[in-house]
């Protein structure tokens, strides 16, 4: 496949996600593959009065279950968080480049402390400074986003931490507005990258045209009958977010959204090895894409 002259690129975390999540088990001392399964899902351990214990959200809810842990196990999730997961922090300039983005477009950013940057542009009260981090991250990837993203009508607010409309899950779009609950973003970072994307797919989705909805729709349904979807691992493995989009056909949407943005060449490259007939439904799928990217494609 040919691509425009206007490529950018996503961040190298970003694009990491193309290739299979690499454990670190052997890595990090105490560190077996059956916690690490426990980390990557959002679960934690804690240091208490009564002694360590290893839980966190049910199911990315709002509930949680705690059970004993061992004082090694503490040291090796705090070896893996160092490593994947997202470490709470001041970042002022990080917030700053994230707030006057925002600002520009008119995008609301709201903290579980409150409204870093509301839509007349008054900050009030103060944002959660422990976000630090992940403003850095944020930014990174809504400015390789085409500018007509971020000034939609369908993405007017961010919401990080907290829950939302639906308990149940890690993150949300939900009333124009982009839904980070504590759980992405208290867990690792590959999630909460592929989990924001997801999400900002979600906003374009909704703002798309009929005649593109239809097109789409087309693909859609050439590429669920020959289950060839383009399955990205995080938060759950590749596999089941293939089935995620099969049988939806606006995750469908929102997880090529991700897909486009993050793995570039990949997914072109992926495309090309296809027989004819689902090649040419991914294309359509892609030239559609492309198109409501205002020609933007990614390496």
């Amino acid at each position: 496949m040919t691509t425009s002259a206007l490529l950018r690129r996503m961040p190298d975390e970003v694009r990491a996600l193309r290739a299979a999540w690499p454990s670190v088990a052997g890595e990090v001392p105490e560190l077996d593959e059956e916690l690490e399964q426990e980390f990557r899902f959002g679960q934690r351990i804690t240091r208490t009065e009564r002694g360590y214990v290893l839980g966190g959200p049910m199911k990315g809810g709002s509930s949680s279950m705690w059970q004993p842990a061992t004082k090694e196990q503490y040291r090796a999730f705090r070896r893996w968080q160092t490593q994947e997961g997202l470490l709470e922090g001041r970042d002022d300039e990080a917030y700053a480049r994230l707030r006057e983005l925002l600002a520009r477009h008119e995008v609301e950013l709201v903290t579980r402390r409150g409204v870093a940057q509301g839509r007349k542009g008054v900050p009030d009260p103060e944002p959660f400074p422990g976000y630090g981090p992940m403003y850095g991250h944020m930014a990174a990837i809504l400015e390789a986003l085409p500018e007509q993203h971020l000034r939609s009508e369908t993405l007017q607010r961010i919401q990080l931490g907290g829950w939302g409309p639906d308990a149940a899950k890690a993150s949300a779009y939900h009333e124009r507005s982009v839904l980070m609950y504590d759980f992405a973003c208290r867990g690792a970072r590959r999630t909460f990258l592929g989990l924001f994307l997801h999400e900002l797919g979600h906003a374009f989705e909704t703002g798309l045209s009929d005649s593109a909805k239809d097109a789409l729709y087309a693909g859609y349904k050439a590429l669920s009958e020959s289950d060839a979807f383009y399955g990205v691992e995080f938060l759950l493995d590749a596999a089941t977010r293939v089935l995620y989009q099969k049988f939806v056909f606006v995750e469908f949407l929102a997880e090529t959204y991700m897909v486009y943005t993050a793995c570039g060449q990949a997914l072109r490259d992926k495309i090309v090895s296809y027989p004819p007939p689902v090649r040419e439904a991914w294309e359509r799928v892609y030239d559609v894409l492309r198109t409501s990217f205002h020609g933007v494609e990614y390496e």
